[in-house]
């Protein structure tokens, strides 16, 4: 296996919290990675140390084995890392053909540089492709401003821009929150899509069911460590959500049994 990114020993702090205690593990080629632990694992803050949104304190980044330093969301973005935080990251006042490709519009007249006109025919064409591709049935506006959306609308826009943009790794941090069974669909076409095409993906979620879908390997962080790699072939939801809660197997399985 070829790897795309890899994490040493990552740590981070805030005041006297310590989010991060060393983590550390591989992404590789083609590889659907789902990260998963309680409230408080260490998850987000994980994410947002590989996305340079808050950089970590110490430890190390690899990406294509070599080390990188990634101290903001550009430095991710220009590695080939692109995240898709639970809030959807999008500008509520543009419109959804803009946030597909906020800060990379396609343009007519490139001699003109910086005054070159964009391209809305362009941004419109691919609004209506890629919504299609994860789920979005109803006709929408391309020009339609995103804050008049609901929120899995929004989810599904910011997915498409994912998508559009194909990077080595995708990072979605709870993509199937607030979207329906069609939306929901969607998004795990496309990290199947994504997969399929060579490319990463770093899976958050709290719904287990999802990993067994689409995951390849589950790595489980508790007290902002990861305690367990496994792959999805080697365990079962039981096992999983007792590494994530901390306790025995035994004692999930015999409360099952009295419901």
């Amino acid at each position: 296996m070829v790897e795309v990114l890899r994490l040493e020993n990552l740590q981070k702090s805030f005041g006297n919290v310590r989010a991060l205690r060393n983590a550390s593990f591989t992404l590789n080629e083609g590889e659907v990675v789902a990260l998963l632990g309680d409230n408080g694992a260490g998850k987000s803050t994980l994410i947002k140390a590989i996305s340079g949104i808050h950089p970590a304190d110490g430890g190390n980044i690899f990406v294509g084995g070599h080390k990188v330093s990634v101290k903001s969301p550009r430095d991710a973005m220009d590695l080939g890392i692109e995240t898709i935080h639970q809030d959807t990251s999008l500008a509520p006042d543009l419109s959804i053909a803009r946030n597909l490709f906020l800060g990379r519009e396609p343009t007519t007249l490139s001699f003109l540089g910086v005054f070159a006109p964009m391209d809305f025919a362009r941004l419109r064409e691919a609004a209506s492709t890629l919504l299609k591709r994860v789920g979005i049935s109803k006709k929408l506006d391309a020009d339609a401003a995103v804050n008049t959306l609901s929120g899995g609308e929004r989810q599904s826009i910011a997915i498409s821009r994912a998508m559009q943009f194909a990077a080595k790794v995708i990072i979605l941090d709870e993509p199937t929150n607030n979207l329906g069974v069609e939306e929901t669909h969607g998004v795990l076409r496309f990290v199947k899509d994504m997969r399929q095409a060579g490319h990463s993906v770093l899976f958050i979620t709290h719904n287990i069911h999802h990993v067994f879908q689409v995951a390849d390997r589950i790595v489980v962080m508790r007290r902002g460590e990861v305690v367990t790699e496994m792959t999805v072939a080697q365990t079962d939801l039981l096992t999983v959500e007792s590494l994530i809660m901390g306790v025995d197997k035994s004692a999930l399985a015999g409360e099952a049994a009295l419901h």
